[in-house]
């Protein structure tokens, strides 16, 4: 008789617990997760302490609808440009739970690419992809797409971070209203175009 009211009492517990953690409909909870995500936080800082150390010539070429423009740019003008990585940087605690990550081993280019994507589809950050050389786990690139609204204006944002090089930061603003405007960013310290 023992066995049987032990597993009684068994099932009953683990109904107990299954339903408490369901949430309620249409509701999006964080996944709890213990592994790690890539720190693109720190990389971005070490990539930036990397320049700061260094006499880089580095400029900026921008294309505003369609309208090209270059000049050299100010290791604090790049600095307040490369801030716009760590800012999306989803591996902290408080936003870690809230992204799925896949891993997709490319051999065509001989990367390992860590994809995250939100568990929301509403989220701000719609995608990263890090790309890992595959024979040192070095970062060879980050990209990162982000759209939000800025006062009636939907931003799409596009990060692109190639390590030790340059980056991108390129964007679309659409509003309700029909208008378009495209702004294309490219900062450069150490690569050759």
């Amino acid at each position: 008789m023992k066995p049987i009211a032990s597993s009684l009492l068994f099932s009953l517990l683990l109904t107990i617990a299954c339903q408490s953690n369901q949430t309620e409909t249409g509701k999006r909870s964080p996944i709890s997760d213990t592994g790690k995500f890539y720190p693109i936080g720190l990389f971005i800082k070490e990539q930036i302490q990397y320049v700061d150390l260094r006499n880089f010539y580095i400029y900026k070429v921008s294309v505003t609808d369609g309208k090209k423009d270059s000049a050299a740019i100010t290791k604090d003008q790049f600095i307040e440009w490369a801030n716009i990585f760590p800012d999306k940087d989803i591996s902290l605690p408080e936003k870690k739970g809230f992204y799925k990550e896949d891993v997709f081993h490319d051999l065509s280019t001989g990367s390992l690419t860590l994809n995250y994507t939100p568990v929301n589809p509403e989220a701000p950050i719609q995608n990263i992809a890090v790309l890992l050389a595959e024979e040192t786990n070095l970062v060879k690139r980050i990209f990162i797409k982000t759209v939000y609204t800025r006062g009636d204006t939907l931003v799409t944002e596009q990060c692109n971070w190639k390590a030790n090089k340059s980056f991108q930061v390129n964007r679309i603003f659409t509003t309700g209203n029909g208008y378009k405007r495209t702004e294309l960013n490219y900062i450069n310290w150490n690569d050759t175009p």
